[in-house]
């Protein structure tokens, strides 16, 4: 008889493990069941579009052309070459080429140190100078008074 017992045991304790998580089931559907119901009534009740006036419309779409103007001109302007860039792209090339130089020297086992320390020294010597070089090639701009 004790068998039985457990087994009955065993399986009540089964059932109202299941019949517990079932409640829950059950708790969360009611839960989703309340949440679209008030969805369903929020859509339902949806305000009307708002009908603008032909001086309303007007001024709206006005400012929405002065709006598209102001964000065209800025992407025209951005877009458009500047010198600068140009000086700082070819500063960017030389200085790289100076790494790669400096990078082979290290490579290849050298004596002279004293010779890499001043290579690294001159590195922003040489970026400068060919900023500068490339400043006095720029045409000059004058400004009447």
């Amino acid at each position: 008889m004790d068998l039985i017992k457990e087994i009955n045991d065993k399986y009540l304790a089964l059932e109202a493990e299941i019949d517990q998580k079932l409640e829950k089931v059950q708790a969360e559907e009611l839960k989703l069941e309340r949440q679209n119901e008030k969805l369903a009534e929020t859509s339902i009740h949806t305000p009307a579009p708002k009908v603008l006036s032909y001086d309303e419309a007007l001024l709206r779409n006005s400012n929405t052309l002065k709006a598209l103007e102001i964000a065209k001109a800025r992407l025209r302007s951005r877009s458009t070459y500047s010198p600068v860039e140009k000086l700082l792209q070819q500063a960017l090339q030389n200085y790289r080429k100076e790494l790669e130089s400096l990078e082979e020297v290290k490579e290849k086992p050298h004596d002279q140190d004293t010779q890499k320390v001043e290579e690294v020294d001159n590195l922003y010597d040489l970026v400068m100078q060919n900023v500068i070089e490339a400043k006095k090639q720029l045409p000059q701009k004058t400004v009447d008074l």
